[in-house]
C-alpha cells in the first residue's frame, strides 16, 4: 500500500505526476489485469503529462481525458477503449500503439507518428490528424465525421 500512500500525496499536492509515472503504469497494468481486484485505476484526466515515457505500456480502459501528453512516447503500448476525449497528443510517438475502440474525438493528434497504430473502432470525430501521416487504410474502421481534420 506503499504505493497509493505516494499516489495520494501528489494528487493532494497537484503535483507533476511525471516523476510517479512508472508507478501509476504499474498500478493500472496491475488493475487491469486482476479486474480491478488488486491495482488503482489509472485516472490521468486534465493532467500534463508532456514528454511522458509510456513506452509498452498497457493503459487499456484509462482515463487521460484533456490531458496534455504532447510529445509524449506512446511507442508499442495498449490504449485500447481509452478515454482521450479532447487530448492533447500534439506531436506524440504513437508508432505501433493499439488504440482499438479508444475514444479520440476532439483530440488534437497535429504531428502524431501514426506508423502502425491500429485505430479500428477508434471515434475520431471532431479529431485534428493534420501533420500526420494516417493512411487510409487505419481510417477504414475509424469512426469520423465531417470536423474530422484531416491530413492535405
Amino acid at each position: 500500500m506503499e504505493i497509493a500512500r505516494i499516489l495520494l500525496e501528489f494528487i493532494m499536492k497537484k503535483a507533476s505526476l511525471i516523476s510517479i509515472l512508472p508507478q501509476i503504469l504499474y498500478c493500472h497494468k496491475k488493475w487491469f489485469a486482476s479486474k480491478g481486484r488488486e491495482g488503482i485505476f489509472a485516472d490521468l484526466s486534465e493532467e500534463d503529462l508532456r514528454e511522458g515515457n509510456f513506452r509498452n505500456c498497457n493503459l487499456v480502459e484509462a482515463n487521460l481525458q484533456a490531458a496534455d501528453l504532447s510529445y509524449a512516447d506512446f511507442t508499442d503500448s495498449d490504449l485500447r477503449g481509452a478515454n482521450l476525449l479532447e487530448a492533447l497528443l500534439i506531436g506524440a510517438k504513437l508508432q505501433n500503439a493499439n488504440f482499438e475502440e479508444t475514444d479520440l474525438m476532439w483530440a488534437n493528434l497535429e504531428g502524431a507518428n501514426l506508423e502502425n497504430t491500429k485505430l479500428d473502432g477508434a471515434y475520431l470525430q471532431g479529431a485534428n490528424l493534420k501533420g500526420t501521416a494516417i493512411t487510409k487504410e487505419q481510417l477504414e474502421l475509424a469512426f469520423m465525421d465531417e470536423d474530422t481534420q484531416l491530413p492535405d
